[in-house]
């Protein structure tokens, strides 16, 4: 057996997930178990039609199914448990991506968290995230609060917590994927390459128990020039449920999650953040945000 530590939950798994540090076995019973099934047979859990689609899915709250054709079938129980029937001859790679991905965020669901297509960094126990469409510029933003001292929680995936008056994140995936026109931008190195336009970076995330605060989410644009603006509590809302990670997956109106945006927008501040294209002006941005956090931050962590 193998150990992780993932979104603050201990995972015991029966194969290696290479993108994660493995850890000691835990004193504790672990969180979640995988298990990978690679002598099963997919039909006995979608029928020939359904396998010939690229993905189907099934989602509940206590039972779902992911089906991807290139890797197998997943299935997540109760938030506890997923069971990984591969596809003959599947590259690990891929089904690592899948579980880390899409059946993950599943799997955070079932738990009652709310999941966020968003890049999220941290400093002073504080953590803000960023919001945008593809393209607008989350992961460059994250490696660059990077470069100038936050520490990495999740690029791409970010699951919160939800109490009354507090919205906590956990550490993710320590990988982010950037172009190589950003890697060069910000003088990064000790890549590995992905692909001819993308490199895929680990960074220092932070350690296994901590959890940080969610205090401001920022919604990514492009402008002529630097502005930060906030917006009100019902485009709030409309914002954080327009970047669900699961947004794709659930029934528009699914009342748990609008609850869960609602109460999300009640104890974050939510901004609109402008920002030229030009990625010189990326280290300038960062001494913007540290300095808007400075003057709007009133929590309990020092900044």
């Amino acid at each position: 057996m193998l150990f992780y530590h993932l979104y603050g939950l201990n995972l015991q798994s029966t194969f290696d997930i290479p993108t994660l540090p493995d850890i000691a076995a835990p004193k504790i019973k672990p969180d979640i178990t995988i298990q990978l099934v690679t002598d099963g047979c997919i039909r006995d859990f979608v029928s020939e039609a359904v396998a010939r689609q690229r993905i189907a899915l099934h989602i509940d709250r206590q039972d779902a199914l992911v089906y991807l054709q290139n890797c197998g079938v997943y299935l997540i129980q109760g938030g506890c448990k997923i069971v990984i029937i591969s596809t003959p001859n599947a590259h690990s790679e891929k089904i690592c991506q899948a579980l880390l991905g899409v059946v993950m965020a599943v799997l955070l669901y079932q738990r009652g968290l709310y999941i966020l297509h968003a890049s999220t960094a941290a400093i002073g126990g504080t953590a803000l995230a960023f919001l945008g469409d593809s393209g607008a510029g989350k992961s460059s933003t994250f490696a660059t609060l990077l470069a100038q001292g936050f520490v990495g929680v999740a690029d791409d995936l970010t699951a919160i917590q939800l109490s009354s008056q507090r919205a906590t994140v956990f550490s993710g995936v320590p990988k982010m994927k950037l172009s190589n026109e950003v890697a060069n931008a910000l003088n990064l190195s000790d890549s590995c390459s992905h692909s001819d336009d993308e490199s895929l970076f680990s960074f220092l995330s932070s350690t296994q128990s901590t959890s940080f605060s969610l205090s401001h989410l920022y919604i990514l644009e492009y402008g002529p020039d630097f502005a930060i603006e906030p917006i009100s509590r019902q485009q709030a809302i409309i914002q954080i449920l327009r970047y669900s990670g699961l947004k794709s997956i659930l029934d528009v109106r699914d009342r748990i999650q609008f609850k869960q945006a609602a109460r999300l927008a009640n104890c974050v501040h939510v901004y609109q953040l402008q920002r030229p294209r030009n990625l010189q002006q990326l280290p300038k941005m960062a001494k913007l945000l540290k300095n808007h956090i400075r003057s709007t931050h009133s929590g309990q962590y020092p900044l």
